[in-house]
């Protein structure tokens, strides 16, 4: 049916007003509470770099960021949850590998990352720290590889879960270092903990802040650290490359993530005001003394491409192993 002028007039103002509604929402931005998916149980690594980061994030924005966990389905649930969330900056991810690394596990996901999720800033990088339990006859890397050849896939190493990073680093290690050793697979890093601890199983790659109190009430021996530089608070830990492994680097990079189609101006004014949060030094001396390592600030283009180099390397290694959840 054709407009009249004036009908047409009359809707000229409404139809401007729906177009100013995004720029009015960005420049408005947050106005309300802000929730942060965490796709793994409360307690562990993940959980407590996010609740440190949102508590210095929301004194930037000016908001409560409430953290809401959201585990299960090897991270699936929570980043499927943040996927299809509205696209108004109210709802990000606080993600690590397994956001992008589950498409070459699973033989298909509900969420595509590149389609469905947009990285806005790389927050930190966990190591881990290569335990053993106190009976293996073994005091280095060294007499641990050797240790291995000589028992060929009779040396065993939990993690905390199939294609995780645990189980990740034990895969670069054996191509690495040419050995074969038999992967347990838990629930989580503590289960997997206290049966290295008893002996049940040699040996894991584990998160520093689970391993501290084993480690400081001597439970276990550690050996070598699974990032290219020495961490300070395990400081007396070489590297997996100064011990006898060069070029061994395995960390996990936790990375805030939000749905695909947020407007890029509240993308920047979050990516901005956590590069703010993240300079803090209050909560930097936090973070280390746990063990993380802070990553080198960049824009949300910048962090995509970290995130392409890094996942890309360890496609190659899944794909080597055949590892498929």
């Amino acid at each position: 049916m054709p407009v009249s002028r004036r009908a047409a007039l009359g809707l000229a103002p409404a139809l401007a007003g729906l177009a100013a509604r995004p720029a009015a929402a960005e420049g408005d931005y947050p106005n309300r509470p802000i929730r942060l998916v965490v796709p793994f149980v409360a307690g562990g690594s993940v959980d407590l770099l996010s609740r440190a980061v949102a508590q210095a994030l929301g004194r930037e924005l000016g908001q409560t960021i409430v953290v809401e966990n959201r585990p299960g389905g090897t991270t699936v649930i929570g980043t499927t949850h943040v996927a299809r969330a509205a696209p108004d900056g109210y709802t990000l991810l606080s993600g690590g590998d397994s956001v992008e690394l589950n498409r070459y596990l699973m033989p298909s996901l509900p969420y595509d990352p590149e389609r469905d999720l947009v990285p806005i800033l790389h927050l930190a990088d966990v190591p881990y720290v290569l335990l053993v339990n106190r009976r293996l006859p073994v005091q280095s890397l060294r007499e641990l590889i050797a240790h291995a050849k000589a028992r060929p896939g009779e040396l065993t190493y939990a993690s905390f879960g199939i294609g995780g990073a645990g189980h990740l680093c034990g895969e670069l290690l054996a191509r690495m270092a040419g050995i074969e050793m038999l992967h347990i697979p838990y629930a989580g890093n503590p289960p997997a903990l206290i049966d290295v601890v008893a002996g049940r199983v040699a040996m894991m790659f584990c998160t520093i802040p689970v391993a501290l109190p084993e480690l400081q009430s001597n439970r276990v021996r550690p050996i070598a650290m699974s990032s290219p530089r020495r961490v300070p608070v395990l400081g007396e830990v070489p590297t997996l490359a100064e011990a006898g492994l060069p070029g061994y680097d395995s960390t996990s990079q936790m990375v805030l993530y939000a749905p695909r189609a947020v407007p890029p101006g509240i993308v920047r004014r979050i990516n901005a005001a956590t590069r703010e949060a993240m300079a803090d030094p209050d909560l930097a001396r936090l973070l280390e003394a746990q063990g993380f390592v802070l990553a080198r600030p960049g824009s949300p283009e910048e962090t995509a491409a970290q995130i392409r180099e890094h996942s890309g390397k360890w496609a190659e290694v899944i794909r080597a192993a055949g590892i498929r959840l």
